[in-house]
């Protein structure tokens, strides 16, 4: 299949009662991540990996009670990670790697059961609150930008395991 153009904000509301998956990874789409996701209660995934998105990951997706894996990797994506991401408690997977993303990466993330988490080829800055091995953490694979040749710089923890780029 070769979805093309915008999601469609009413496919979120219409289904909102059944919807768990939304998988439109390498794709055309373009536009922004539709709001009406936000209030899909059952949703477990969101992946639009490999398109044209634009415009920033949504508020209400960080309130998303069953979200497990949040995959916008490859887009357009620009703005902050949110402080509320430590809402979302049964996330895992988080991939955002290849966007414009920038700010810091919020410690609230230590309030997930994150394994997996893609940080870098964007703009991202400051320390890195997970780290591999620690107490209470359930992390298991970091990537981000570690170094001048990636542009600014996250720092990771001595013996945190980042996968620097």
């Amino acid at each position: 299949n070769n979805v093309e153009g915008a999601f469609p904000e009413e496919v979120g509301l219409a289904l909102a009662d059944s919807l768990v998956v939304v998988s439109l990874e390498d794709q055309t789409i373009t536009g922004t991540l539709p709001v009406s996701l936000g209030a899909v209660s059952r949703l477990r995934i969101i992946d639009f990996d490999f398109n044209s998105i634009r415009g920033t990951i949504p508020e209400k997706y960080y309130f998303l009670p069953l979200l497990e894996q949040l995959d916008v990797n490859d887009n357009q994506l620009t703005g902050t990670l949110s402080d509320s991401v430590g809402n979302l408690k049964s996330l895992i997977f988080l991939q955002l790697n290849n966007n414009e993303f920038s700010g810091t990466i919020p410690s609230t993330l230590l309030d997930t059961p994150i394994i997996v988490a893609e940080f870098q080829l964007n703009k991202f800055e400051g320390s890195m609150p997970l780290c591999i091995g620690a107490p209470g953490q359930t992390i298991g694979a970091i990537s981000v930008d570690c170094g001048p040749a990636s542009g600014p710089e996250v720092i990771c923890g001595e013996s945190c395991g980042c996968e620097c780029f």
